[in-house]
């Protein structure tokens, strides 16, 4: 990770959308502290809980006690992950804000991959699962997996042809990308990846796709036939915005 900024603002602020995470949110905090360690610059963490029921906000004033850079944005009640991912990202002040999902299929130190591509210029750096160099080393379930595929051909379709991976919960925005897009975002479920680089790519921010490495993690928060049609609805959804205009693009 790049050392040093030449602000007073964090040179990198990690979004962690959280819903009944209580299992999961200790393993990803650990991850996510034992990468930001190496850096001597500012960071943050911005923790979305999008109405957690169990022990995740106990954990979470537990986690910011201790550790100052960690704060959190509540939502009060679940409105989606996509409505989580949208007020961290505006809440952020980070020149780079990575989203990231809390369960371990992604690791931290994958951001190592996506810095040159940010300080080069770009300002949205995805990371996928289908493009040379990446690896798999676990797969999700034979239907979901098929799901998916079909998920991302029709975004690929609808949207932006070029991007190969759309839900790979590891995206990185530079603050004015981030600030342009979310500001903008509508969708507050599963379909709201493929709504940000639509908007990403309309309002001309370059987009990167980077290799990483990946594996299922249990414990999804997906229904798989529920949320399946309700981001079909979604994109439809997506599509219907763009066309009355309502992107202010």
């Amino acid at each position: 990770m790049k050392r040093g900024t030449s602000s007073n603002e964090p040179f990198l602020s990690v979004v962690l959308p959280v819903y009944n995470e209580q299992a999961r949110l200790p393993l990803a905090l650990a991850d996510i502290l034992d990468y930001l360690a190496q850096s001597k610059g500012p960071w943050e963490i911005v923790i979305a809980d999008d109405g957690s029921t169990d022990r995740t906000p106990e954990l979470i004033r537990e986690w910011s006690g201790r550790e100052p850079r960690i704060r959190a944005v509540a939502l009060g009640r679940n409105q989606g992950k996509g409505e989580a991912v949208r007020r961290g990202m505006l809440e952020a002040k980070g020149r780079y804000r990575l989203f990231r999902d809390a369960d371990a299929s992604t690791k931290m130190r994958e951001f190592d991959r996506f810095l040159p591509a940010l300080e080069r210029g770009a300002g949205v750096v995805i990371g996928s699962r289908r493009v040379a160099g990446s690896q798999t080393t676990a797969h999700q379930p034979w239907l979901r997996e098929t799901l998916g595929r079909g998920f991302t051909w029709l975004c690929r379709l609808l949207f932006v042809w070029r991007v190969h991976d759309f839900t790979c919960g590891f995206k990185a925005f530079s603050a004015e990308a981030a600030e342009a897009v979310f500001s903008r975002q509508r969708t507050r479920r599963w379909a709201f990846d493929a709504e940000i680089l639509f908007l990403a790519d309309r309002l001309g921010f370059a987009i990167e796709q980077i290799p990483v490495v990946w594996a299922d993690s249990p414990g999804t928060k997906v229904r798989l036939f529920l949320d399946v049609s309700r981001s079909f609805a979604e994109i439809l959804s997506i599509r219907t915005s763009h066309l009355l205009g309502l992107y202010r693009l």
